[in-house]
């Protein structure tokens, strides 16, 4: 599991008019990063990665398909 020490936990960024949220996966007996992304307040999309840049990654390329709708 990579986790980059130059990111932040939890990480929260705007990307193109979606909000992206990732953190430390919450089920203490499974490892990981927790994503989400949210507009108007509504979870559109979340997923489980193992390492965060995996988790920022796939939380923008489900942005990009939900942009492209």
């Amino acid at each position: 599991m990579h986790n980059d020490s130059n990111i932040a936990l939890p990480f929260e960024e705007d990307y193109q008019e979606f909000e992206i949220y990732v953190e430390t996966n919450p089920d203490s007996y499974n490892e990981g990063f927790s994503w989400s992304i949210s507009k108007n307040h509504e979870c559109l999309d979340s997923g489980l990665e193992f390492d965060i840049q995996m988790a920022i990654d796939a939380a923008h390329k489900a942005v990009t398909a939900l942009a492209n709708k």
